[in-house]
């Protein structure tokens, strides 16, 4: 089960369904998400040639609670943080992670 790579983040953790029929995501939501969309995880089909930002402006409309986040969310793949641009594929580990304030 991957983590979020910021202990305090707000974030969702995107798995990739393993099945080779299916690219159906499961987005994991912790913090502030799950508590605004009142569940632990969503499930999400990813199309041929989406992309980030697809995806984040797919979430944002099904989920109107996750709306006000769009503008901050960072996109990682694979632990490494990409561009929204960046397509997806079935296998990779795609984090949303929000900033982080405090001490």
């Amino acid at each position: 089960m991957p983590k979020c790579w910021i202990m305090q983040a707000f974030c969702l953790v995107v798995v990739m369904n393993r099945d080779a029929n299916s690219l159906e995501q499961e987005v994991l939501l912790f913090s502030v998400l799950r508590q605004r969309l009142g569940k632990s995880h969503i499930t999400v089909v990813i199309e041929e040639g989406m992309n980030g930002a697809d995806l984040l402006d797919r979430l944002s409309e099904q989920y109107p609670a996750l709306a006000p986040y769009r503008s901050m969310i960072r996109l990682a793949v694979n632990q490494v943080y990409v561009s929204e641009a960046v397509p997806l594929f079935q296998g990779d580990e795609i984090a949303l992670i929000t900033p982080v304030s405090g001490g």
